[in-house]
């Protein structure tokens, strides 16, 4: 029987506000930069809801593609006690749908009713992004995920089509009518242990090419889904001091945020172990211990053409002074990149052109 270990490497001790009085956003913003911070699992940003704006954390997610925020109505027991709650009452913006709906997401199941109103995100006063009359979920019961998370709710950045609660999803809706001026956003994240602050932080970039952090002309990768943000792996290596293995049967593997580690199926773990010296049978716990001077490489190769690179700077993990290679099984036979992929590199994500770009970070040590 193999174990999986849900194991919060670093966290942050609460959720992170605006060092500003959130206003209305200038109108014509091309594209803005905002502030990601990790709490346990997840890496979380500000965003408001309403007019005036009703200030809310939540979860960056790239699977899922709607906003979910608890409603003032939420009193599922204490999993709303601590979380700020939306008051349509307080907004002069607010239309409401009434239909209720469940939405699941890798935080749990959240129910409650629709409603459309303004979101606001960015971190700056000169880079804030309007998303004018987008759906929403104001919920009433949510989920165990975000239960004891320094978190109130989930941005969902993907797909229309993976709108569980119908309309556009928000970054579509804020191409399409809002003041993102671009078909993408990024995300960067900082190498593990890369700063002071053990690399819990990142930026995402909505609608722009992030001059700061990330390097320019990025190697695109097409979708292979209309539903998420998929691509196709056409080679896989790993390499460390005990072997060097390779796969070239194509595999599909899902981009996803709100997943701590890689997921890949059985005989892929099987060459990631062996290539560090250790039989995947004798291994029932995951993520496995792992020496902490362990060096290891996963080179992912697209269809496309190009390939990226992650190093065990990013995928050896200590947690108390035990290691960690941060690798689970599939649950589906699909590969899951998850928050290792986007450390020390900008990745980009077009729902609209249908692709992935990838390109290095400019800040590195």
């Amino acid at each position: 029987m193999k174990v999986i270990l849900f194991l919060a490497f670093v966290a942050t001790s609460s959720a992170f506000v605006l060092p500003f009085e959130v206003r209305p956003a200038v109108t014509n913003i091309t594209h803005g930069g905002q502030t990601l911070e990790q709490t346990g699992f997840y890496f979380v940003a500000n965003l408001t809801m309403g007019t005036p704006g009703q200030l809310f954390t939540v979860v960056i997610d790239t699977k899922t593609s709607d906003i979910l925020v608890p409603d003032i109505s939420c009193k599922s027991g204490v999993n709303c006690y601590n979380k700020r709650r939306f008051n349509q009452n307080a907004s002069s913006s607010y239309y409401a749908y009434g239909q209720t709906y469940t939405v699941k997401n890798n935080l749990g199941s959240f129910t409650g009713f629709v409603g459309k109103d303004t979101a606001v995100i960015g971190d700056r006063p000169t880079d804030l992004i309007t998303i004018p009359a987008v759906k929403f979920l104001q919920v009433t019961d949510i989920g165990v995920g975000i239960e004891g998370a320094a978190a109130d709710g989930v941005f969902g950045l993907g797909f229309t089509a993976g709108s569980q609660i119908g309309g556009n999803s928000p970054f579509v809706q804020g191409v399409n009518f809002g003041d993102i001026s671009n078909t993408f956003f990024s995300i960067w994240l900082e190498h593990f242990n890369q700063t002071d602050d053990l690399g819990t932080h990142g930026v995402i970039y909505y609608g722009g090419f992030d001059p700061v952090h990330c390097a320019p002309n990025p190697q695109y990768v097409p979708l292979s889904s209309a539903y998420s943000y998929q691509i196709t792996i056409a080679t896989f290596k790993t390499a460390g001091k005990s072997a060097t293995n390779n796969n070239n049967k194509y595999i599909q593997a899902l981009l996803d945020t709100t997943s701590a580690q890689f997921a890949f199926p059985q005989s892929y773990l099987s060459q990631i172990l062996d290539s560090i010296g250790i039989n995947s049978n004798t291994v029932n716990v995951y993520p496995p211990i792992v020496p902490c001077n362990a060096k290891i490489t996963i080179t992912l190769g697209f269809v496309s053409g190009g390939s990226i690179t992650i190093t065990e700077r990013d995928l050896v993990v200590s947690f108390f002074g035990t290691c960690r290679l941060q690798v689970v099984p599939s649950s589906n036979g699909q590969v899951i990149l998850g928050i290792p992929l986007y450390r020390g590199r900008c990745t980009y994500f077009d729902p609209i052109l249908q692709r992935i770009g990838f390109t290095p970070a400019l800040l590195q040590d």
